[in-house]
């Protein structure tokens, strides 16, 4: 994939505007450009509420949440994309192909992996190596992570989608914000963030059989909270960083659908590379909020 680069002046703008947690805004009434908002999803993770029998907000595992193969954790990684992690979370158990009938009690039981975890309104997502003793319950795996969507409890054609993150860093370290279709098809994908490894540049993008995908990298200051945003409409597709436009494209014949959110850290990867010895773990990403809104008549 190619990427272009923000100008310097933009640059600069995006390097000063960093606040802390404690400064979040409120949600939106217009956005950076000037059009009505109506909210109609907001999470300011004042508590973590996972998606389980019908109720909640976040999945925790790809697609729709069904896998009659789950010895592959086929829902819990990106094969294609040769990610090294695992997606888990409290409920997660073993492997079971690597349990004979007389394991079935420790087959059944919880691994008792969470990423997940709130503190003072900020979501904490954790990445880390897989516990020692249980490498031989996770197919081989070696790094555990946390994947939130909303495909169970909200999707949307069009609007302003935003999340208000910190990111972290280290070599091997791929956090993203991105859309995908509700119907499950894929592409179209829209990429509001992407980082690898340096949380002072991160990356916005699109995915669709209709264009092709060029990606442009965005200067920001790391170790701060930025808010990164999409603007999506039947006409144009538009980026925004810290409430700066940093990108915009004409919506692809194929992006005209519902589509949901999703945030997660992944690890390793063609693009990320393998994490090494200089890659600080546990590594975390920190949401203060997630948001959707539709345009205003």
């Amino acid at each position: 994939m190619r990427w272009t680069s923000l100008s310097a002046a933009g640059a600069v703008a995006l390097l000063v505007s960093a606040c802390s947690a404690a400064e979040a805004a409120a949600p939106l009434t217009r956005t950076p450009d000037g059009r009505a908002l109506e909210v109609t999803f907001a999470d300011e993770f004042d508590s973590f509420r996972p998606y389980r029998n019908g109720q909640g907000v976040w999945r925790t595992t790809f697609r729709d949440g069904r896998d009659d193969h789950d010895d592959d954790f086929n829902l819990r990684t990106l094969k294609w994309n040769k990610e090294l992690q695992l997606y888990v979370d409290p409920e997660m158990r073993g492997h079971r192909g690597r349990h004979g009938d007389g394991d079935r009690d420790a087959r059944e039981q919880a691994l008792g992996l969470n990423p997940f975890r709130v503190k003072d309104g900020v979501l904490e997502i954790t990445a880390d190596r897989v516990p020692a003793q249980l490498a031989d319950r996770l197919g081989g795996f070696g790094y555990t992570s946390g994947l939130i969507t909303t495909q169970p409890s909200h999707s949307q054609t069009y609007g302003y989608f935003e999340m208000r993150a910190k990111l972290p860093r280290g070599k091997g370290v791929w956090p993203a914000f991105w859309l995908l279709p509700l119907d499950l098809s894929w592409p179209p994908e829209i990429d509001v963030m992407e980082s690898v490894g340096d949380p002072g540049k991160v990356y916005v993008t699109l995915h669709s059989n209709a264009v092709k995908a060029e990606g442009t990298e965005i200067p920001v200051s790391p170790g701060d909270f930025h808010t990164y945003a999409v603007a999506w409409t039947r006409e144009n597709v538009v980026w925004f960083v810290d409430g700066r436009e940093v990108k915009r494209m004409a919506t692809p014949a194929d992006m005209h659908k519902p589509m949901y959110m999703l945030a997660n850290i992944a690890l390793g990867g063609d693009w990320a590379g393998a994490p090494d010895a200089t890659t600080p773990f546990p590594a975390r990403l920190q949401i203060d909020f997630i948001r959707a809104y539709r345009f205003a008549p």
